[in-house]
């Protein structure tokens, strides 16, 4: 049950820094090229801002999922990543818990 919550956590996390990562990602794309006008990709991809002129004059902004790869291979390269730091985390409790309790 311990480690359920602890890939359940894991995968909660990684949720999060992806679509923080993707926001983040579609709002510098929003101003990093001012108005010009065409179609930007971001975050290896997956993310797309889109500037368009009207012919009334006005200027439209578009922003979407272009790819959900890259975001679902982040998701898991993430989880995975944070279970290993888990992993070590919790052999480095059990050996100073035991050179502790050798030293006692």
């Amino acid at each position: 049950m311990k480690w359920l919550f602890r890939i359940i956590g894991s995968l909660v996390a990684a949720l999060v820094a992806t679509i923080g990562a993707a926001v983040i990602t579609a709002i510098w794309l929003m101003f990093s090229a001012g108005s010009a006008e065409g179609r930007r990709l971001g975050y290896f991809g997956a993310v797309f801002v889109e500037v368009k002129q009207t012919p009334q004059g006005t200027t439209q902004l578009g922003v979407g999922l272009a790819d959900a790869l890259p975001l679902v291979l982040s998701v898991v390269v993430v989880t995975l990543f944070l279970l290993a730091v888990i992993v070590v985390h919790d052999q480095l409790r059990a050996r100073r818990q035991q050179l502790l309790a050798d030293a006692g």
